[in-house]
């Protein structure tokens, strides 16, 4: 009896050391919830002078200060309610959050990074992910960033903004593989989110671009449902532009010339859809058709590298019309100089045919009227001429 009566004692001294003080806090906390903050605050800052060493009214008046924007004051509340209960997680993440607002990027990542995010709820664990990816980027600690979310991506398999961030994290480091693995599986397990299947695209054409023959074909194939989708659902400039990007990838020349037509009608001003109106164009040999947009979208770019691609399609498009000053013009604004070399030795080949040719036909003109003048010798009284 002795014994429960002393566990009883016990158990009783604990409830009020961890209990908050009614008045005032459920006031508080009722302000906080309908948004009153500045109540809320005031209810919090009156619990704090009574009982200065209790987190809960620390963390509380810290959330209802950072509401009313005096955040240096809120900072000071949650870093005093954290020191206090050091491994409670919402204190650790509303600290975290605060560094991050106050632009103390290294303090906030690590703290932020210490937290384990298999127990927080999924909401909790998506703002975790960002504030901890955006201080990462910001303290430029890049490595920790993949690391941690390639971690976060392990442990939730079936949380598609996991693999989302990690897959576009991945893109962001050039580990193009990770990324097309991570993002395929964020968009399966998210089909209908759009700025997933957006990154997704993307990184599939990089890897088209990184590959070779079998491999750049497969990259683009796998792109291509997913474009046609968005540009389905939202037939905008940009859908349209990607859509008709991975057309030509795949060859579909007749497709990206439908799509970039639709993106040029909805943004004629964009040099690259009038450039790739025109490649696509080409392709289809219409190249009287493709050499318009290609001089508009020369009109249109404002980069040196951007132009001397628009030369080079010129250049080629001219070559295969046999406009070969034209050709060679283009290629030397272009910087191909192996191309301006080829068309000039076409151009003098063609020109010495065209000699040939002339002179060919001079001969047989030649021989016609000499054939002529046989003719009409032998119809003479007297008959042909001795030779």
């Amino acid at each position: 009896m002795n014994k429960r009566i002393t566990i009883a004692i016990v158990l009783a001294l604990v409830v009020a050391a961890v209990s908050p003080v009614q008045a005032g806090w459920d006031e508080g906390i009722a302000a906080f919830k309908s948004k009153n903050y500045t109540q809320a605050a005031k209810e919090f800052q009156a619990l704090v002078q009574d009982q200065p060493e209790w987190d809960g009214g620390h963390f509380m008046l810290g959330r209802a200060l950072s509401k009313l924007n005096r955040q240096d004051e809120a900072l000071a509340h949650l870093r005093k309610a954290y020191d206090l209960s050091p491994n409670k997680v919402q204190y650790q993440m509303a600290l975290g959050s605060a560094y991050l607002d106050s632009k103390r990027y290294s303090d906030s990542a690590n703290l932020l990074s210490k937290i384990d995010a298999s127990k927080l709820p999924a909401s909790q664990r998506t703002k975790l992910e960002q504030a901890l990816a955006k201080a990462y980027e910001k303290s430029g600690q890049s490595g920790q960033l993949l690391a941690s979310l390639k971690k976060l991506a392990a442990s939730q398999p079936k949380d598609a903004n996991a693999q989302y961030s990690y897959g576009v994290a991945c893109f962001n480091a050039n580990e193009t593989s990770n990324a097309v693995a991570a993002l395929t599986k964020a968009v399966t397990l998210a089909p209908s989110d759009t700025r997933k299947k957006k990154a997704l695209i993307k990184a599939l054409t990089r890897r088209a671009g990184e590959s070779r023959g079998a491999q750049k074909r497969s990259a683009y194939q796998q792109a291509v449902p997913l474009a046609k989708q968005l540009a389905s659902a939202a037939p905008n400039y940009e859908n349209s532009l990607t859509l008709g990007e991975v057309q030509l990838g795949v060859r579909d020349y007749a497709g990206a010339e439908s799509s970039f037509r639709q993106a040029v009608s909805k943004n004629s001003s964009d040099w690259l859809s009038q450039y790739y109106l025109g490649q696509a164009l080409t392709s289809l040999k219409k190249y009287n058709v493709a050499i318009p947009y290609l001089n508009q979208a020369l009109k249109l770019s404002s980069t040196s590298k951007d132009q001397r691609s628009v030369w080079n399609q010129l250049g080629f498009a001219n070559e295969k019309l046999k406009n070969y000053s034209a050709s060679i013009e283009a290629y030397r604004k272009a910087g191909k100089s192996e191309a301006v070399a080829r068309v000039e030795k076409n151009q003098k080949t063609a020109s010495d045919n065209q000699a040939i040719e002339a002179e060919n036909d001079e001969i047989q003109k030649m021989e016609a009227e000499r054939k002529k003048l046989e003719k009409e010798l032998a119809e003479l009284p007297g008959g042909r001429p001795p030779r």
